[in-house]
């Protein structure tokens, strides 16, 4: 297309918000286009030998707008309770800042959920437990000398 072309071609915008302004629900909003269902391959995922897919859910929509895993892991519960524990060794609490005795309270939790899952746990989740552990632990003795 020349530049011609281009400038005389109208743009048509569809507006798809599903409010108003003035915040209401709008009733004439446009049917969204269909989504394909399979995507296309390309010839190198074509070739590649097909793996087991885990069928991916739709994040739930929490507070706030945040979108929320549906299923959690062992590895989030240690997540979260890892996290706690090195933002408050480290300070990153606003308002906060460090506290050692807390922290020890959350790597403590990590041990005792150690403790009590394991018999249970699988190989890979035992090692990251250990790691995350052995990790807090070494911080919680840096950050009190």
């Amino acid at each position: 297309m020349s530049e011609e072309e281009k400038e005389k071609k109208p743009v048509k915008v569809i507006d798809r918000r599903w409010f108003t302004p003035d915040g209401e629900l709008r009733e004439d909003l446009p049917p969204a286009p269909p989504a394909s269902t399979e995507p296309t391959a390309t010839p190198q995922q074509q070739s590649a030998p097909k793996t087991q897919e885990v069928p991916k859910e739709e994040p739930q929509k929490g507070r706030g707008g945040v979108h929320l895993p549906n299923r959690l892991s062992f590895f989030d519960l240690v997540d979260f309770f890892a996290q706690q524990a090195l933002a408050l060794l480290s300070g990153q609490i606003p308002g906060r800042g460090r506290d050692p005795e807390t922290a020890r309270y959350f790597i403590d939790l990590l041990g005792v959920v150690q403790e009590k899952t394991a018999a249970q746990l699988t190989p890979e989740e035992a090692r990251y437990l250990d790691d995350v552990l052995f990790q807090l632990r070494a911080l919680y003795v840096q950050a009190n000398r």
